[in-house]
């Protein structure tokens, strides 16, 4: 079954992008990271224009991350002050990378340079996470060169949970937005191991702070991305919201079952091999004529092109409110969830 993407113009199968979501939504779920790292690339490879895919990867993630924003604001997980700063960077960072992203489109090298960016920061990120894997299970515990460096930075300031100079907030604010701007990505998969790694944040207080920045500068930049690129296309990134949220529930669930140490191998594995997969489609996969953004007249797209800034608004909207939805329903399946496992483990 086959459905039209009004803004990509091309047809889909709607299963496809169902599956796909369930798929980054259960390794998001059980891993913690944002499901960009996998959804993107795949994506390409289906044919959706990679200035699309981007921007309506960004624009699912407003409403996903609507529940654990409200949870950790909750939990009190959020430093205010340090949010702050990370958010305003976010969006500087991210309006440079918005803007690029239509340079480079324009100059139809957009495609490339995201492949590229997939390919050497995740495969160094990837590389990363297994060495410090490896080295935990060694039990060395060594001070980094770059933690001295930290440690050493001048405009020291008292946060909340930490006390560091400004300038980690905001460098990591700023390559988050960057990030998310150019490679479609969650915030997250930069935020909390920097604050993990670089500001002696616990992990709880990271992810939280992670929701707080992604919250702010998704919104920002699915606005951005509709206004300037029109690359937000609505129908798309509602269905791998749904599909997301449902298949983070069930990877949160096993992810309950995993050791701590073997979730950052896996981890670590996984973005290796998208990193893998991106540089086979950079370099060996035969070259095909850049995606044509054709401008069908259909409602949706009309809409877009005419009233840009109210059809971001809209789009916006439209991820809270079904991303609320969502959340009161997938919060019930995990409840239910929770309830089986406990059984099952009361009947051992």
């Amino acid at each position: 079954m086959e459905i039209y993407l009004p803004i990509a113009g091309i047809y889909i199968n709607i299963f496809y992008i169902i599956a796909l979501g369930l798929v980054v939504g259960f390794f998001s779920g059980m891993l913690g990271i944002g499901g960009g790292i996998i959804l993107n690339p795949v994506l390409i490879k289906l044919g959706v224009p990679p200035i699309v895919t981007v921007g309506s990867s960004i624009a699912q993630m407003v409403g996903a991350t609507v529940s654990g924003f409200i949870s950790h604001l909750k939990l009190k997980n959020i430093d205010l002050k340090m949010g702050w700063i990370m958010v305003f960077s976010g969006f500087f960072g991210g309006g440079i990378g918005v803007i690029l992203a239509k340079y480079l489109e324009e100059l139809g090298h957009f495609k490339e340079v995201v492949l590229s960016f997939y390919t050497f920061y995740l495969g160094f990120t990837g590389i990363t996470m297994l060495v410090d894997f490896l080295k935990h299970k060694k039990k060395e515990k060594k001070e980094s060169k770059l933690t001295i460096f930290i440690k050493n930075l001048p405009l020291k300031m008292k946060f909340q949970f930490t006390e560091v100079s400004i300038f980690v907030p905001v460098g990591i604010g700023f390559t988050a937005g960057f990030l998310a701007a150019i490679m479609g990505v969650g915030g997250g998969f930069v935020i909390i191991p920097a604050l993990i790694y670089l500001a002696n944040f616990p992990v709880n207080k990271a992810i939280g702070m992670s929701l707080f920045q992604m919250i702010f500068v998704t919104s920002f930049l699915t606005y951005f991305h509709a206004t300037v690129n029109m690359g937000v296309d609505i129908v798309l990134a509602l269905i791998l919201m749904i599909g997301s949220s449902f298949g983070a529930v069930f990877g949160a669930a096993v992810g309950q079952m995993i050791k701590k140490e073997y979730t950052k191998l896996i981890l670590a594995l996984l973005v290796l091999t998208v990193s893998v997969i991106s540089f086979y489609q950079l370099f060996f996969e035969k070259k095909s004529p850049k995606p044509e953004m054709s401008i069908s007249h259909n409602l949706i797209s009309d809409f877009a092109v005419n009233h840009p800034s109210l059809y971001a608004v809209s789009v916006i909207i439209v991820s809270l409110v079904v991303g609320t939805i969502i959340s009161m329903v997938t919060h019930r399946l995990k409840v239910l969830i929770e309830i089986y496992l406990e059984k099952r483990k009361f009947s051992k």
